[in-house]
């Protein structure tokens, strides 16, 4: 098996006789069979083990075999405890996903604090079946199914060469000791259910179905790698770029079919996911102008001709203070404030770079943020109020300008869409007494 673990790392290009391995053992027999091969095979390697306290004392009993291994192949040992159940809770996350996240942020550390190259993890042909179905239960899609990735960063796999059995069998011949976890015999989580329940009654239907449904899985790989190369090549001829966003023509989104399908991986590398884009699809059929989509790190906009896409900086969700009495900012923006007496002498000033408010009807600390989709103001000069898009639209305003707009805010109301109209609610009238003059240094 040693001569099979060579070549598969040399085929695959995993990693190289240089490089310094961390090989993170848990102490089971998968993890124990991968640090043995790696000893054969004379890699530089250090041990990592993780101490998760999920199981008392017998997470301890882990602890020190997988130390004792150390001793015995004359190896380094780090090993450190977590409070998994205190990080799952305050994370809200499921004890599977909180020792996950515990585990890779420490070997992360390791990695860098110590120069290693690698993480070497113990998954092997069985855990890709056991993958595969746990990612068709979800609705996975390509990415999903093809399984865990052989290398991905620092991170390789290189025992997906070789099944339960094989691994089984090395422990025979070289009389290799190994720590039983007793979690793994209850079929509490979906992986062990798959585990213990499925593969067996797919075996007795087909004695070779983990190795075809692994073949099937590379084939699905080889897809996902061509279907990826297909997409950029579709996004570099139909994308381009102007005054900050990225762009295409909604007619030529519309020429592909199914479009739903072709937009969702055309737009997954924005972070958008299906049911997004899938609600993308139906506003651009339907011509829904100003429709605004946001995934964590980009905003998608339906535009008259165009689809248009933007990052989402911290900026756009931040909101900035204006404290009373305060004269002056200049961040996000230049504004100048003033105090004025009111008297018959004032005058008011016709430019949109001013603004002269009834400083009695403002509520304190004022707000500058950007514009949002479903905002509200009652324009300068009308009766009631509308949807500040509607307003934009009115006035000509596009959609490059939209995007550097700000708002002056009293409370949760808009006093002034800064550069353009205040609100009719906050205008000078007879019974104001403090005029508050705002300007807007655009230079």
């Amino acid at each position: 098996m040693v001569k099979e673990f060579k070549q598969y790392i040399e085929q695959q290009k995993l990693c190289n006789l240089d490089n310094r391995i961390l090989v993170a053992v848990s102490g089971g027999i998968d993890s124990v069979v991968m640090l043995d091969l790696f000893v054969e095979a004379s890699y530089q390697i250090a041990i990592a083990h993780c101490n998760f306290q999920l199981r008392g004392k017998e997470s301890d009993g882990d602890e020190q075999f997988v130390k004792n291994l150390g001793e015995k192949y004359g190896i380094k040992v780090f090993a450190k405890s977590f409070e998994t159940k205190d990080y799952a809770n305050y994370q809200k996350l499921s004890i599977q996903e909180a020792a996950r996240d515990l585990r890779y942020s420490w070997f992360e550390e390791l990695l860098y604090e110590n120069d290693f190259d690698y993480v070497a993890v113990g998954q092997h042909a069985d855990d890709q079946v056991e993958t595969f179905f746990i990612n068709l239960l979800r609705g996975s899609g390509l990415a999903g199914l093809r399984g865990m990735p052989l290398k991905r960063g620092n991170i390789i796999r290189p025992l997906l060469f070789a099944n339960r059995k094989q691994i089984i069998m090395h422990t025979e011949e070289n009389d290799l000791n190994f720590r039983e976890d007793s979690s793994n015999k209850e079929d509490t989580y979906l992986r062990n259910k798959i585990r213990l329940n499925l593969l067996p009654e797919l075996e007795k239907l087909h004695t070779k179905a983990p190795v075809a449904i692994v073949e099937s899985m590379n084939n699905l790989n080889e897809a996902d790698v061509l279907l990826k190369q297909l997409m950029d090549e579709k996004y570099n001829s139909l994308f381009s770029e102007k005054e900050g966003f990225l762009l295409v023509s909604k007619d030529d989104v519309v020429k592909l079919q199914p479009m739903d399908s072709w937009l969702f991986y055309l737009m997954k590398r924005f972070g958008f996911n299906r049911d997004t884009t899938n609600s993308m699809t139906d506003a651009i059929i339907r011509t829904q102008i100003g429709q605004s989509f946001v995934s964590e790190t980009y905003e998608a906009i339906i535009d008259r001709k165009n689809l248009l896409i933007r990052p989402m900086t911290e900026i756009d969700l931040k909101e900035y203070i204006v404290q009373r009495g305060q004269d002056k900012i200049t961040d996000p923006l230049i504004l100048n404030f003033k105090r004025i007496p009111n008297s018959e002498t004032f005058k008011i000033k016709s430019d949109a770079r001013v603004a002269q408010l009834d400083e009695g009807k403002l509520t304190y600390p004022l707000k500058i943020r950007r514009w949002q989709h479903g905002d509200r103001f009652a324009p300068f000069g009308m009766k009631g109020s509308k949807l500040l898009s509607d307003f934009f639209i009115d006035n000509k305003i596009n959609l490059f300008e939209k995007q550097n707009i700000w708002l002056l805010i009293s409370g949760n109301n808009i006093v002034w869409v800064i550069g353009h109209r205040i609100s009719e609610k906050y205008k000078i009238t007879r019974q104001t007494e403090t005029v508050l003059a705002v300007t807007y240094c655009s230079d």
